[in-house]
């Protein structure tokens, strides 16, 4: 299954950054954390119990696209879209279960300012695995590059999962897709591996909600989204209860456009 992830105060210089995402093949990043899932059934009769343990996940953009003009988002031309496929989707790991392949996904950056991600959730325990996946995002690779397409219906409705430029209190999107920006981080780059010595951008918390649980994390302009958190809503100690808890430790950020 595809989905869609994914004001007020000065405009601070570090997103003004012309790449506040940094978008190039060969750029990773090592998340480390903690996931607990709950108790999963894998064939008929015979279950898992419930599980908690420690994961390191290395997530790679793989390929880049880009194109200027003639996009269409919600009934306006936008100058300018990037789209860039990634191997282990930081968001995707919020539905990462043990036995499951990586997770693929694409963020898409409309006017430098907006991002939207979608990411494919198919391969779950005892699942399917994402055999058509890749022919998706070739698929919508492809329509971006493709200067006929307006992109009509590529994003829709879907909300941003961040929308430059970001300061506490700052929100978008409807009742489930809705976002906020929570506080301000200071910091966020302590102990990262692979971080130039001269850097020092703050970062920010995002949060979301819906009928299934809470989603937040930390993203630091220049850098890219560095924690991830995400629980259900059955309390802890249910066997229904899942939780994850990732942060980036190592960057490499060489490759450029």
């Amino acid at each position: 299954m595809a989905t869609l992830l994914f004001f007020s105060g000065a405009i601070l210089p570090a997103q003004q950054n012309a790449d506040p995402y940094p978008f190039a093949a060969g750029n990773y990043w090592i998340y480390q954390g903690r996931v607990t899932v709950p108790a999963r059934e894998t064939a008929p009769g015979h279950w898992l119990p419930p599980e908690s343990k420690e994961m390191t996940w290395r997530s790679e953009i793989t390929k880049v696209v880009y194109r200027k003009g003639g996009v269409e988002t919600k009934g306006d031309l936008s100058p300018s879209i990037v789209a860039a496929v990634f191997d282990n989707f930081p968001l995707g790991l919020t539905a990462w279960f043990p036995g499951s392949e990586g997770f693929l996904g694409i963020l898409i950056q409309v006017n430098s300012g907006k991002f939207y991600a979608i990411t494919y959730t198919e391969a779950a325990f005892g699942k399917p695995g994402m055999k058509s996946a890749p022919y998706k995002i070739s698929g919508i690779m492809a329509r971006v590059q493709d200067p006929h397409d307006n992109l009509r219906d590529l994003l829709g409705n879907a909300t941003p999962i961040i929308d430059l430029p970001l300061a506490p209190g700052k929100g978008w999107g409807a009742p489930f897709t809705h976002w906020s920006v929570t506080r301000r981080e200071n910091g966020s780059l302590t102990g990262l591996r692979g971080a130039p010595a001269t850097l020092n951008r703050e970062g920010f918390t995002l949060e979301t909600s819906d009928n299934t649980g809470n989603v937040r994390f930390d993203f630091v302009p220049g850098v890219g989204i560095t924690r991830v958190f995400c629980e259900s809503l059955f309390p802890r100690g249910d066997a229904n209860h899942r939780e994850l808890e990732v942060r980036l430790v190592e960057v490499h950020l060489d490759k450029t456009k």
